[in-house]
């Protein structure tokens, strides 16, 4: 894998959590999700780091920086809802 390619690979390995992170918030394992959304917002710092520093642009980069971002936050809103409405909150 050619290294300019790596801050695309970090949008792929957030998008990938989103799965563990709404399935933890659901259980109520809270630091679990706490330290994935660390990592998330480690990498996330990282691919724009390395994206601007190196000029590791691409299409598919602009398109998954935000979608990853995105998906997480969402997923997060709805599966906290939903544990709130379980708890009677």
């Amino acid at each position: 894998m050619n290294l300019s390619h790596l801050p695309n690979a970090l949008c792929v390995f957030r998008i990938l959590l989103v799965y563990p992170v709404g399935h933890w918030i659901l259980q109520g394992r809270h630091e679990e999700v706490l330290a994935l959304f660390a990592l998330a917002a480690f990498t996330d710092a990282l691919d724009g780091f390395l994206a601007k520093t190196f000029d590791w642009t691409s299409d598919l980069g602009r398109l998954l920086d935000p979608l990853a971002d995105k998906l997480l936050l969402v997923t997060s809103f709805i599966c906290l809802s939903i544990a709130a409405w379980r708890r009677g909150g």
